[in-house]
């Protein structure tokens, strides 16, 4: 089902973001540097520019408590500028489209600086921690330290930023709104909003869990797995009898509806968790495309059912925003790009 994402005129709060992804071990190329002193072939560019000062080993990011405006002692550079040229690093090592790390040569000509400049301040980074070098390839990628601090404040981000999005849905939508995310092989409701101008059958369900692989919330998470992730995450599940109304019974079965999931990006489901509901769900993705949460809406079936293609537009437009304030990026036509799985 193709599903386009209306604006919404709800105040934009900044971006966030967070997790892990391991690169793969790559074959030794040209631009990777091998020893901790890189030791650079000679030549003009192997010279610092002029207005570039050879840094200590002692270069690392500013201290907060430090004045940019502050005089810089003679030799050094002011940290605001060696803050900024770090940041570039860090956002150069982002933008890797491998995902397998970046050498010295290449990042510093994709950045535009001198390579013993990028050399000294990405060894300066790895003894922070916010960037790790591959021993093996001698590439560089961004650490385990810089994800913990995005791991830190990435659910604080998420709750912060979701009521808004969640009271307007509840108020386009005249039904109780919920924000979910996958827990094990349940998911758990993280906040429920309702309709300004009525309570709902189906309330609040703040703290509570429910079978991820008989809800659209759950499947909408579940999505986001391989099918080789899937099958492992239910290894010892016995999915039979845990909810009987669910068409799903079995891993395979499970891997069916969710492949329908991966289709269309929503999942609808009906009376499957509980008689005379109808739950429709659209994921919310963080800066790297993961999927983090689900925006879920449950009512009665006998209610909903007519205007299901509306409630459909609507949750994910409304997820697509929540997206969109947790720093993902959308295509030109405002939706998400779909990532492989």
């Amino acid at each position: 089902m193709a599903v386009s994402v209306p604006d919404h005129p709800l105040d934009t709060p900044d971006a966030g973001p967070v997790d892990v992804v391991a690169a793969p071990p790559a074959a030794l190329g040209d631009d990777a540097l091998a020893a901790p002193d890189d030791a650079l072939a000679a030549g003009d560019d192997a010279l610092p520019g002029p207005d570039e000062t050879l840094a200590g080993p002692d270069e690392t990011l500013a201290a907060p408590d430090e004045s940019a405006s502050a005089p810089a002692p003679a030799g050094r550079r002011p940290r605001a500028v060696r803050l900024t040229k770090d940041l570039d690093l860090l956002r150069g090592l982002a933008a890797d489209p491998t995902g397998e790390g970046l050498g010295v040569v290449r990042l510093a000509t994709q950045i535009g600086r001198d390579k013993s400049q990028v050399s000294r301040s990405l060894r300066a980074l790895v003894d922070t921690g916010l960037v790790e070098r591959d021993p093996a390839t001698g590439r560089y990628h961004l650490g385990l330290e810089l994800y913990a601090l995005a791991a830190a404040t990435a659910q604080r981000r998420l709750l912060s930023v979701a009521p808004d999005v969640l009271r307007h849905l509840a108020g386009e939508l005249d039904e109780t709104v919920h924000l979910c995310t996958l827990h094990g092989i349940d998911v758990l409701t993280l906040r429920s909003e309702s309709p300004p101008t009525r309570a709902t059958a189906w309330g609040a369900w703040e703290g509570e869990t429910a079978p991820a692989h008989a809800t659209s919330a759950g499947r909408v998470l579940l999505a986001g797995l391989s099918p080789a992730a899937l099958r492992d995450r239910y290894r010892a599940a016995e999915l039979a009898g845990v909810a009987p109304r669910s068409r799903v019974q079995s891993v395979d079965e499970l891997n069916a509806a969710i492949s329908e999931v991966r289709a269309t990006g929503i999942s609808v489901v009906r009376e499957e968790h509980e008689e005379g509901a109808i739950g429709v769900s659209a994921p919310v993705h963080d800066f790297r495309g993961e999927r983090v949460a689900a925006v879920n809406v449950s009512g009665e079936r006998r209610v909903m059912e007519d205007r299901v293609d509306d409630v459909v537009t609507r949750v994910a437009a409304a997820a697509a925003r929540l997206s969109r304030l947790l720093g993902a990026h959308t295509t030109a036509d405002g939706e998400l790009p779909r990532r492989p799985t």
